[in-house]
């Protein structure tokens, strides 16, 4: 008998080497196909559109009428896949409901579903979660939230749904056996590990992609983050939707182009709130054991380190001084500054060469 076809959905977690992975294996389309798998749709933007579909959240204000196609489009592209593997990946399919799950295993069928979570220690995801927030318009100080996190109080919820790997397991699951869900650990030894082990699953030889082109979700420095933090506030009603205005020049700009060229001390967690990190981690690793899934890699490596231990993060838990963030707010005018000036350099081009056109004369 045929074997049946698999699709790979990987969910996330955010913040877990996903924007390295998705880089390299849409960068090497071509390369996949040849070994039997195929990635429907355009590139991530669309996968993007899937998962912001499936969660009810496409805005007609913001959101390319195609958008609100894309899941008609995904089912009629599956419908043409002839490939033994395919996938699809984006992690902000992580927080989605039973319901939004079923409804894309729906769009699925004629596939064995399996589903990919990459998964790092919450001793690393608590700090840069709180980054994507920041980026994301939100204006809570960072010893605030990483209680809240541990507290798992209700400000927190939006966290939790993205990082509680026992529960995103259990969601995305609930359809499929347990065998076919896949618990990716990410070690702290770099990225090659995570293309391994990732590549391992979905059957693609890792040496076939190039790791070192894959584009990364760079993070920022602790005071670059504060700085924005700091900005967040200042903005107030201005600015107000995360993914329009603010997402174009606050998030795409300000952060992802002029802070994240800064160099900054990376931010850790706090030393006092280790010990709690490590007793919540280690629950919802023990959720974990016993539930059939597929581990790959080590559950042990979702339990940050000790604070004595090797590579612990120590006291790196800091936002930075007012000097280092004001020293970051400085280096940011100077080269927005340099940006705007190239700006309207262009600008001035585009204007010389429409007035130099018979067009711009008013000539037929």
């Amino acid at each position: 008998m045929t074997p049946q076809r698999r699709m790979y959905v990987h969910v996330g977690c955010p913040k877990t080497g996903t924007t390295s992975l998705q880089s390299a294996l849409w960068s090497d389309r071509d390369q996949l196909a040849t070994q039997g798998l195929e990635m429907p749709l355009n590139g991530p933007g669309e996968h993007f559109y899937v998962a912001l579909a499936l969660r009810g959240m496409l805005d007609h204000s913001m959101d390319p009428p195609a958008a609100f196609e894309i899941l008609d489009r995904l089912g009629d592209e599956v419908r043409q896949i002839r490939s033994p593997r395919a996938l699809l990946s984006h992690e902000v399919m992580a927080p989605a409901h039973e319901d939004e799950v079923a409804q894309l295993l729906g769009l699925l069928s004629g596939f064995e579903v399996h589903i990919v979570i990459t998964a790092r220690d919450l001793a690393r995801q608590i700090p840069s979660g709180w980054q994507q927030r920041i980026k994301q318009r939100v204006q809570q100080p960072y010893p605030e939230f990483a209680e809240a996190v541990l507290e798992r109080s209700e400000s927190a919820h939006d966290f939790w749904i993205n990082q509680d790997v026992s529960d995103i397991a259990a969601r995305w699951g609930h359809l499929v056996t347990p065998d076919r869900v896949h618990i990716v650990t990410v070690p702290a030894t770099g990225t090659k590990v995570l293309f391994e082990r990732f590549c391992g699953v979905i059957g693609i030889d890792p040496s076939s992609l190039d790791i070192d082109a894959a584009r990364d979700n760079r993070s920022l420095g602790a005071p670059q983050t504060e700085l924005l933090r700091r900005v967040n506030v200042a903005l107030g009603d201005r600015l107000p939707h995360p993914r329009a205005g603010y997402g174009r020049v606050a998030k795409r700009h300000l952060a992802n182009r002029v802070l994240a060229a800064q160099d900054g001390p990376a931010l850790g967690l706090p030393v006092h709130l280790r010990d709690r990190c490590r007793a919540v981690s280690t629950g919802m690793v023990n959720r974990l054991r016993g539930q059939g899934y597929d581990v790959v890699g080590d559950l042990a490596e979702l339990v940050p380190a000790p604070v004595d231990a090797p590579g612990s993060a120590g006291d790196a838990h800091s936002v930075g001084t007012d000097a280092e963030i004001a020293e970051a707010a400085v280096q940011a005018l100077a080269d927005m500054l340099e940006q705007r000036d190239r700006d309207l350099d262009r600008v001035q081009r585009l204007r010389s060469r429409l007035h130099s056109s018979p067009q711009g004369h008013g000539s037929m």
